[in-house]
C-alpha cells in the first residue's frame, strides 16, 4: 500500500501556491481555484485543498474537532536547493537528527509546518509524515486494515508508506523534546491522506470493509469530475483518508 498524496486543508490556495512554489521551490503538477498540488521525486505529492471544497466534498464525515498535531518531514534535492528554501521568513534551525545533519522547519501562511532536509542522494522526496494519534493499537489495527505494512522501528511505530515512512506517535505521550515538538503542525489544521487502489471494485471492496468497522464515511463510493472513483473517510483521531482508483478520463 502507498500514499499518493498528502494534502492540507487550507484557506487560500494562491497563499499556499506562493509559498511552496516561490519560497520553498517545489514544483507545481496543477492547481485550480480550490486545489494545487507538488511534485516532490517519485513518492507522495504535497497538496493543499481549500477548506470549504473538500469539506463539502467529504460531508458530514468532515471533522468538526479541531486537527490532532502532525509533521511532514521533505527532502529536498540537495544543500542549495535546503539554503534557498531555508531563506523564507518562518524558518527556524532544529537540532540535527541521526539521519540528517541540517534540518529546518518553515510554516505556511496557515500555520502548517514542514521540516526542510536535504536528500543523501539527490533526489527529493517526502521523507516521513508523522501522526500524533490517541490510540496507538486502535491506529496500529486501521494502518494494517488499510494495508501498511509495519516497518523495524526505533522504538516508534513505523508503516512502508511506499517511499515514504508513516510514523504513528502518541498524542499524550510523544516522547519529544520541546524544539521538536515544536516542529509540529498545531494549528488545529486537518490534513488528508490519499491512496490510490488498481481498480474501482478494489475501492467498492475497501468501504464495504472500513463502514462495516464502523468507521464514518462520506458516503457510497462515486465517479468524481476529476475522473477517479472515491471514498473519503475520517478515523477516530480526525486524519481524513481518500480510498480511490482511476476509471475516467477527467472532465
Amino acid at each position: 500500500m502507498r500514499l499518493d498524496d498528502i494534502c492540507i486543508v487550507n484557506t487560500d490556495v494562491t497563499a499556499s501556491d506562493d509559498f511552496y512554489r516561490e519560497g520553498l521551490g517545489l514544483e507545481r503538477r496543477m492547481r485550480n481555484v480550490r486545489f494545487a498540488d507538488f511534485l516532490i521525486g517519485d513518492g507522495p505529492r504535497l497538496a493543499m485543498w481549500m477548506r470549504p471544497s473538500i469539506a463539502e466534498t467529504v460531508g458530514e464525515a468532515y471533522p468538526s474537532a479541531p486537527g490532532l498535531p502532525f509533521r511532514v518531514t521533505v527532502e529536498l534535492a540537495d544543500q542549495q536547493a535546503l539554503e534557498r528554501a531555508a531563506a523564507v521568513s518562518s524558518a527556524m534551525r532544529l537540532s540535527p537528527s541521526p539521519a540528517h545533519p541540517v534540518r529546518w522547519v518553515v510554516t505556511d501562511p496557515d500555520g502548517f509546518a514542514t521540516v526542510l532536509t536535504s536528500s543523501a542522494t539527490g533526489r527529493p522526496r517526502i521523507a516521513e509524515i508523522e501522526l500524533t494519534v490517541s490510540d496507538v493499537a486502535r491506529s496500529y489495527d486501521f494502518l494494517e486494515r488499510l494495508g501498511f505494512v509495519p516497518r523495524p522501528s526505533d522504538g516508534r511505530l513505523h508503516f512502508d508508506g511506499g517511499n515514504v515512512l508513516l510514523t504513528v506517535l502518541d498524542a499524550a505521550a510523544p516522547r519529544l523534546g520541546p524544539a521538536e515538538s515544536a516542529s509540529f503542525t498545531r494549528n488545529g489544521g486537518h490534513v488528508m491522506l490519499a491512496i490510490e487502489l488498481a481498480t474501482g471494485e478494489e475501492v467498492d471492496a475497501m468501504h464495504a470493509d472500513l463502514t462495516a468497522r464502523g468507521l464514518v464515511a462520506s458516503g457510497p463510493p462515486a465517479v468524481f469530475e476529476w475522473g477517479a472513483r472515491s471514498t473519503y473517510f475520517v478515523d477516530p483521531d480526525g486524519y481524513i483518508w481518500e480510498i480511490y482508483a482511476w476509471v475516467e478520463t477527467p472532465k
